[in-house]
């Protein structure tokens, strides 16, 4: 009975998420956190349903199998800043699917097993993916959000599939089934009070705008606030840094640079993010990187050095994040920009 209660009450909760962000964020590519939402909902709903009819419950357990995949394309989503999902990254999915979906029908006992290191392998790609750039991220509200699914949404569905696979073996012990359906139930109610309470704009402004035809902001555009005197001086000691050669520091985080400069971080990242505009640390790096190598792959006189040797001296560790920068100014790579500026 308590099993029933808290299970429905997760459920409930869980599409009311799905309706406010499908309602409130038409602007934005939430598709996949709604497929993620949606395949909890009939995880969650398959075990009420054990009395039913074989193919009634395999039409509710198929979305089940779309979670590790939706996950790992919603944190792609949330963290990568416009950049394309790898190709190769849709082949492991689609490999989970199948052999997911044989697993649910029940072909052999060697798909369940097989199963399992793909989930496992799917959630930790999404877990990985928060992880990356999070001490580079300079927007709060994804910050929080991207700590929050780290720790409470990606952890547990760890925790489930280890569960999952290990009890299919032994007997499960009596209270688990509940203690599981509590834990989803407040999880869920957590993630619906943050999104409709206490920060209702975190998806909003982490989400990437949909692509489907161009974006209209009908929103005002925010003018900032007017900087204070702190601030002020702040401002100035960051862009004489920068002036002098600071970002060619290798490995730079804005924690070392707020050490630098003798400031909190918290009150640099909202320099940053707020006052200049930059959503990420290291896309603020690279205007004054690139802005060096553009004119350095130009001069005639440092046409005999290696684009590699540019790069290390303006602070990356390796050729090809420089290279991916690079393009995403320009939209081409540095040879072909000094072949162009420097025609033979």
């Amino acid at each position: 009975m308590a099993y029933s209660f808290f299970t429905g009450a997760a459920c409930g909760l869980l599409l009311l998420a799905a309706v406010r962000i499908s309602i409130g964020h038409k602007r934005r590519d939430s598709r996949w956190l709604v497929v993620l939402l949606l395949g909890i909902f009939c995880y969650l709903l398959a075990p009420l349903l054990s009395n039913q009819d074989f193919h009634v419950r395999l039409l509710v357990s198929l979305p089940t199998i779309l979670i590790p995949g939706a996950f790992w394309l919603f944190t792609h989503q949330l963290c990568s800043d416009q950049e394309t999902f790898p190709k190769w990254g849709w082949g492991i999915i689609a490999a989970g699917l199948a052999i997911d979906f044989a697993s649910q029908l029940n072909l052999h006992h060697f798909f369940y097993l097989s199963a399992q290191p793909f989930k496992l392998g799917l959630i930790g790609a999404g877990l990985a993916t928060l992880l990356q750039q999070l001490q580079s991220d300079l927007v709060a509200e994804r910050r929080q959000l991207r700590i929050a699914l780290l720790i409470a949404i990606g952890g547990y569905m760890l925790i489930v599939v280890c569960a999952e696979f290990l009890f299919s073996f032994l007997p499960t012990p009596a209270g688990i089934p509940t203690l599981h359906a509590v834990t989803a139930t407040l999880l869920a109610f957590g993630a619906c009070f943050w999104l409709l309470s206490l920060s209702p704009k975190a998806l909003e402004d982490s989400l990437p705008p949909a692509s489907t035809g161009p974006e209209v902001d009908e929103t005002p555009q925010k003018t900032p606030e007017p900087l204070d005197e702190h601030q002020r001086e702040l401002l100035a000691r960051l862009q004489e840094h920068m002036a002098a050669g600071g970002y060619r520091h290798t490995g730079l985080t804005i924690r070392e640079l707020a050490e630098q400069l003798d400031a909190k971080e918290h009150v640099l990242r909202a320099l940053i993010n707020k006052h200049l505009g930059f959503r990420n640390f290291n896309e603020y790096l690279n205007q004054y990187r690139i802005d060096e190598a553009s004119q350095r792959l130009a001069d005639p006189d440092e046409a005999h050095l290696p684009v590699l040797s540019i790069a290390l001296d303006i602070g990356y560790r390796s050729l090809s994040p420089f290279n991916a920068a690079f393009k995403r100014r320009h939209e081409k790579t540095p040879t072909e920009f000094r072949r162009d500026a420097l025609p033979t």
